[in-house]
């Protein structure tokens, strides 16, 4: 993802459009998530995913969540849940694939 979001970042900057990337986020301990339901999922979430402080994104600036794939949302709402709680907003979230 972090590649991803570079290769992106890189092709807003040639069109003029100022981006900061940043892993802000860590997932430690967690199971595959394949066949868990949403509750589950969240549930498999819990506690594991840590903000990382070097990767703050500067003050004012928009956040956006990059996910690879969108299956129940419970990734992409523990992803901004833990924004939030580091103090930063998120705008948006953004994943490549919908599985379903």
């Amino acid at each position: 993802m972090h590649r991803l979001a570079e290769a992106a970042a890189r092709e807003l900057a040639a069109a003029g459009i100022e981006v900061f990337v940043a892993p802000a986020l860590e997932l430690e301990g967690s199971r595959d998530a394949v066949g868990l339901n949403r509750a589950e999922r969240a549930a498999n979430l819990a506690g594991r995913l840590r903000f990382v402080p070097d990767g703050r994104p500067p003050p004012g600036c928009r956040v956006v969540v990059l996910d690879d794939v969108l299956t129940t949302g419970a990734t992409a709402a523990a992803c901004v849940l833990a924004m939030r709680s580091s103090g930063a907003e998120v705008s948006a979230v953004l994943t490549l694939l919908a599985a379903g």
